[in-house]
Order: structure tokens, then sequence, then C-alpha cells
């Protein structure tokens, strides 16, 4: 048995070198640092300079060396040096993370498999200007908190949008480096145009300020505003209930009848493990339902869940919305665009956003990550009176309308939907009794 296992041991050992001699080259081993391995010839031209923002993508003529495994651009950032490598097989380097338009420094050499360097070769350039330098964010109040819009970010870079706040008002005179700033949040957008709210904030008077980051830890300049958030509270559900005054023409909305019941939109759930609300049949476009509230109120925004994590951004999820309010409906025919009986007022009219953006016939196109996150985070549908006069008005009964479904919008001329699925719809604002 002894003899046996020496065989065995001596038998591995002569696959380990067997393998090791495998990876070698006339140079000798690939794998570990060979003091004989030739310098690799340098760059043999520097092809073309693109300045872009904050940066530069540049491309250069490799050598027929078959020494040169890569090659590398080095340049200083911050501070700190930097090395950006590409392989032997791609011709172009990007040089990223600058916060100004000056002109910068880059050392470009080649490198064989021991990542000794060629000789360098040198060059300059000047940097569009930065992300941080272009994008524009505009702060408002809001229902329950504020809203920052953002623009600008034309190359939909990744960035860090800071909200800050200081409630003592006797230092909104002050440079904003001497503010006692406290922060409020930081939210993430690689959007070129997205409205981002931040609620839950006392109806207070304060100094909010704003600065955006970007991945390389560069900072725009700080935007501060006087601002007083919206009053606003959600409005109880307890009372809600389905309310038919006559004219909804959805479908039948029995309780008893439905796995995935009308009530679904209220009971706080609003994902797909729990229940939720699903119509299933030959459903009108558009189609609308209506909610008793239980109790009167003004409302300011109305937020919504969809089925999270099924199907998003198509099929039976509603992507055009509309909300109305009564106080007293009747049921009978009226003079509004849905023939809606006169005691109903529009409150607004909403489509499902995307922070990517539709395509420019409407359709869906690439949906990113935060496309995803955005989707299943829900709706915001803030409430104006510029657009909607009425959208202030007291009201009893909440109308939602689905205009259309994702599945219905790619269908030219379509009069009916095969379903709608939705999670869940939370009015919020005042109530007046």
């Amino acid at each position: 048995m002894k003899n046996k296992k020496n065989i065995i041991a001596l038998f591995s050992a002569a696959l380990v070198l067997a393998s090791c001699s495998s990876n070698t080259n006339k140079f000798g081993r690939i794998d570990q640092f060979d003091e004989n391995l030739p310098v690799p010839e340098p760059v043999s031209e520097i092809v073309k300079v693109k300045p872009i923002g904050g940066g530069a993508v540049i491309w250069v003529k490799i050598p027929d060396d078959q020494n040169i495994k890569g090659v590398v651009a080095t340049y200083e950032r911050n501070g700190k040096t930097i090395d950006a490598k590409i392989s032997r097989y791609v011709d172009s380097l990007s040089i990223v993370g600058y916060a100004d338009t000056l002109s910068h420094h880059v050392k470009i050499c080649t490198f064989n498999a021991d990542e000794v360097r060629s000789s360098a070769v040198d060059m300059d350039f000047n940097p569009k200007s930065p992300v941080i330098r272009t994008v524009k964010p505009t702060v408002a109040a809001a229902a329950g908190g504020v809203k920052i819009n953002i623009t600008g970010n034309s190359d939909k870079e990744n960035l860090a949008v800071c909200l800050l706040r200081d409630t003592d008002l006797d230092d909104f005179d002050k440079s904003v480096k001497d503010i006692k700033w406290v922060e409020v949040t930081t939210l993430f957008t690689a959007s070129d145009n997205v409205t981002l709210t931040r609620r839950g904030l006392e109806a207070q008077k304060a100094i909010f300020g704003v600065y955006i980051r970007d991945r390389w830890g560069n900072f725009s300049d700080t935007l501060k505003v006087l601002l007083t958030p919206g009053v606003e509270i959600q409005i109880p559900k307890t009372g809600f209930k389905y309310y038919d005054p006559g004219d909804d023409n959805c479908f039948s909305m029995s309780e008893e009848n439905s796995t995935y019941p009308v009530s679904g939109l209220w009971d706080g759930s609003g994902n797909s493990s729990s229940p939720h609300f699903l119509a299933i049949g030959k459903c009108p476009v558009p189609c609308w339902l209506t909610i008793d509230m239980g109790l009167v109120a003004q409302l300011s925004r109305i937020a919504t869940l969809p089925r999270i994590n099924y199907n998003i951004w198509r099929d039976a999820h509603p992507r055009d919305f509309e909300f109305w309010g009564s106080m007293n409906p009747t049921g009978k025919t009226g003079s509004n665009e849905h023939g809606f009986d006169d005691s109903w007022f529009c409150l607004g009219k909403f489509t499902q956003y995307k922070p990517s953006g539709y395509e420019e016939d409407g359709s869906v196109g690439t949906i990113t990550n935060e496309d995803i996150t955005y989707f299943n985070g829900g709706n915001d549908f803030e409430l104006n009176s510029d657009d909607y006069p009425h959208a202030f008005d007291q009201l009893r009964y909440l109308r939602i309308v689905f205009l259309d479904t994702f599945s219905t919008f790619e269908l030219s001329n379509a009069t009916e939907a095969a379903g709608i699925q939705f999670g869940e719809v939370t009015p919020y604002g005042e109530v007046v009794k």
C-alpha cells in the first residue's frame, strides 16, 4: 500500500510539472516575472483625441510587437495617480473624472506580461465641461417635502443628489460653507431630466441646499433656497370602499367573485405576494372605477404602487392615468370628456414615468436598473391647480381612470384591454371632515 501511495504522488508531481511547462513561451514563464522578457515597443502614434465631459477618449496605434500585452495611460486626478489600461486588442483609452476644463497631462505606454512599460508618449488635452458643471438642479416645495429637478446630464452619468437643511433662517445670508447644514438624504440618478422628491418633512420654513456629487468624488456648487414644505397627511383608508354610482364601466366589482378584489387597492399591501387588484376580461379602454373614501378631503398628491416585480414595463400595468373627484356623483351623463356627470372634476392626468425615457415612438425601449427601481417604488402624482383648476377642491369620491395599459398602448386604436393589474392607491392631503 505504501508503494502504491508513492507511485500516485510521483505521478501527480509529474502532471504538475507538465502543466507548468505548458504555460511557457520562448521568453519563459508568463505567470511570473522574467527579467529576460524584452521591453515592449512604445505606442506608434496618437491617432485621435476626442474631449468629453471631464475627460477624453484617446485612440492609439499599437505596434506589431508580440511582447505587448496592453496599453496604459497614466495621469493625475484629485492628487492621485490613475492608470487606465486596455488590452492590445483595443485601440482607445478613456480618461475620466476631471472637474474642470483645464489642460491635463497624460503619459501613454505599452506594457508586457510582467507589467514592464515602454518609453512614454506624452500628450496634453482639455476636457469638456464635466457633468457637475453642466447639471442644473432646481428645488421647490412639495406636499410634505421638497422636490428636486435635475437637468443637464446629457451623458447620463451616475450622480448623487445631496439634500441639506438648516432650520436657522438667520443663516441664509452666510456663505454655503458656513451654514449649519444637516444632511437630509442622498438620492441617486443617471437620468437627464428627472424630478426626485423627499417627503416626510415638517411644514416649517427652512434653508435647503442641494449639491451634486459624481462617482469620482467631485462636487458641484451648492444651491440654497428658502422653502416651506406643504402640510399633508396620508388620508386614512379605514373607511374606503368600492362604490358604483351607476356608470363605472370596468367590470364586475363583486368581492366574492374575485381572487384579486378591488379592495386590494387600499389594503396596505401593494406587492406581488399579497392581495392586489386585477381586472380580467374585456375591459374597455379607457375604463374607470370609483372609491368612496368615507370622508371629505382636499388632496395634494396620490401615490400608487404597481404589482411589484411582475412583468414590469409591459402587459397589464397601467401606463396613463387620470384621477377625478366628486362630492355627490349621480351616475348620469354629463358634459365632460368621458361623459361623467357634472359633479366630477379632474384632479390630474399622469403617465407612468420612466427615468431613462421612452423611445421617440413611445415604446418602452431599453430598461435600466434605475427604471426597475423607480417602477417598483411606485409613483407620486402631485396635483397642481395651474393645469387643473379643481385639483384642490374638496371630494369624498375618488375615481381612477385607466386610459391605457402598456399592452394597449402598443396596439393602434385598441378599444379594450385583456386585463388591468394594480397594487395600491394612497391619497395624501388634509381631511376636511
